[in-house]
């Protein structure tokens, strides 16, 4: 099982893997040291970005608002920006949103910003952390940047994600009261800032040192496995990216109409009306992107949706192609089932006969499980309570000599994988087929036998309770004890015979879920 996990691990690794903190406080509890050692790491890095703020936040932000260049060269070098986005990718996106907000919020109070804009002036800042967040949870695109393809992506992202934080700046504008052109030199300034950050910093960062982190967060914590994307979350990335598209592009409409209006007060009437029409082209083009924005959107989440439709149209397909197998397969063992029987009732040697209804007991405890596969959606996993329920009537069905057993089951509702459950399916089969005989000839009254099956978080425990006595499990080099020696090994078990409380004897074993292989990969030829 472990190495089933370190498998999955290597493949999602490098893709965007949250450690959410709730899963972690969990999983391993507060006091845990390598929760403490983390959350002390995000400690350092948060007071690095809270500090940086203090100095490097210039004094005069007016003189800075009216320089493009000054600006950018502030966002391109931003410690809070350039520390959370970095946590956001590592570990998730509560990690990185809690410094970046609070350094951003710090920065409002600290330049006389009223509360209520000073909140809503720190979310807007940390819009662009959300993107990131919702595309690469929607999407299966490697954040650490191994290909053309991944760092295209990355580009892409980084913005819309840049576009959607710049909205900070109009907020920023409206409370100082900045003039049209300021305003217009900061916004633009802030997108370019943040981008260049992105690209030009996160980036490389991420390709040189991102896989590491990956590594040391599989050594250290048993990282939560990638969520499934849903459908609702792809739409909402194309809405969201839509939308800050959107609102970028009626923004740059809006400020330069206004800069526009505000040159003109001062110009020539004709010259005026020739700019006035150059501003309707600039504004009726900006309209146009809009609309095409929209049919892109409109467009992608049709495309998704048929992709989702065929998706699922060739899982129905295959579904009942693998349903048609399992009931084929089904037949077939009930077809061998009954050429036994036929047998059995032309059979008057007494040990052919107990051999033939052991057999006849195999094959229906492999055929139950095909015959469960095809009556449920899931055909790749088996309910365990019913099966073994099945399979205990069909041994109380076969011999008659355990009549004064009384076999009752304690067993949860849990799944099996197939392979594991025709495994297990035949070592109880064979056990209970034993412990039965062993108790019909030994016993002097009716015989009670309890099993309980307990699933765990990582393996199946079972337990048989009544047992009079301890007894050997087969006879030296039978078929029955190969058998048991075979399934035992295919689960990586041993059986254990304990006292119970009483005079009883309880036989257990205990195997890992989804451990073992297939039961047609470990036999040997017959030589």
């Amino acid at each position: 099982m472990k190495n089933e996990k370190k498998s999955a691990r290597g493949q999602d690794r490098g893709y965007w893997r949250p450690l959410p903190l709730g899963y972690l406080l969990e999983e391993y509890g507060l006091f845990s040291k390598k929760v403490v050692l983390l959350l002390g790491l995000w400690l350092v890095l948060f007071i690095i970005s809270f500090l940086s703020v203090i100095y490097w936040i210039p004094s005069d932000w007016d003189t800075l608002a009216s320089t493009r260049q000054a600006i950018s060269l502030f966002l391109l070098f931003y410690p809070p920006l350039l520390i959370s986005n970095l946590l956001l990718f590592w570990l998730g996106f509560e990690w990185g949103f809690i410094p970046a907000y609070l350094s951003t919020f710090m920065v409002a109070l600290a330049f006389n910003m009223p509360m209520q804009w000073s909140i809503l002036f720190g979310i807007a800042v940390v819009l662009g952390m959300g993107i990131f967040a919702v595309v690469y949870y929607s999407t299966h695109f490697n954040y650490t940047l191994n290909s053309v393809t991944h760092f295209a992506f990355f580009v892409g992202v980084a913005l819309v994600a840049s576009m959607a934080s710049s909205l900070g700046s109009l907020i920023w504008s409206h409370v100082h009261g900045l003039t049209i052109e300021e305003t217009l030199i900061a916004w633009q300034s802030w997108w370019t800032g943040t981008f260049l950050q992105l690209v030009f910093i996160n980036a490389p960062i991420l390709f040189v040192v991102g896989n590491r982190i990956e590594r040391l967060k599989d050594k250290y914590f048993d990282v939560p496995e990638r969520p499934e994307i849903s459908l609702g979350w792809v739409y909402s990335a194309i809405i969201s990216v839509v939308t800050v598209l959107v609102i970028f592009i009626l923004s740059a409409e809006q400020l330069g109409t206004l800069r526009i209006e505000e040159a003109l007060r001062n110009t020539p009437s004709d010259l005026a009306n020739e700019i006035l029409s150059a501003s309707q082209t600039f504004e009726l083009t900006a309209w146009i992107a809009i609309v095409i924005l929209l049919a892109a959107g409109l467009g992608g989440i049709r495309l998704v949706e048929s992709w989702n439709k065929a998706l699922k149209e060739q899982v129905r397909i295959k579904r009942s192609l693998i349903a048609e197998i399992h009931h084929r397969v089904k037949n077939n063992m009930q077809l061998v089932s009954g050429l036994i029987e036929l047998q059995l009732q032309n059979t008057e040697n007494k040990l052919v006969e107990d051999e033939l209804r052991k057999s006849h007991s195999r094959i229906y405890s492999m055929g139950k499980v095909h015959e469960q596969t095809y009556q449920h959606e899931d055909a790749a996993d088996v309910n365990v309570d019913v099966y073994i329920e099945s399979v205990i009537k069909q041994i109380k069905g076969n011999f008659g000599e355990i009549d004064d057993v009384r076999i009752k089951l304690f067993c949860s509702p849990f799944k099996l994988t197939i392979n594991q459950a025709v495994t297990y399916g035949l070592l109880l089969n064979e056990l209970l087929t034993l412990i039965c005989r062993y108790e019909g000839n030994n016993s002097n009254g009716t015989t009670k036998i309890s099993i309980l099956v307990e699933e765990g978080d990582e393996s199946i425990k079972t337990v048989f309770q009544g047992i009079s006595s301890p007894f050997e499990i087969a006879g030296s080099g039978s078929l029955d004890e190969t058998l048991i020696n075979k399934l035992t090994k295919q689960l990586n078990t041993e059986l254990n015979q304990i006292q119970g409380q009483g005079e009883g004897i309880v036989l257990e074993f205990t195997f890992d879920k989804k451990d073992s292989p297939s039961h047609f990969g470990s036999w040997e030829p017959a030589k």
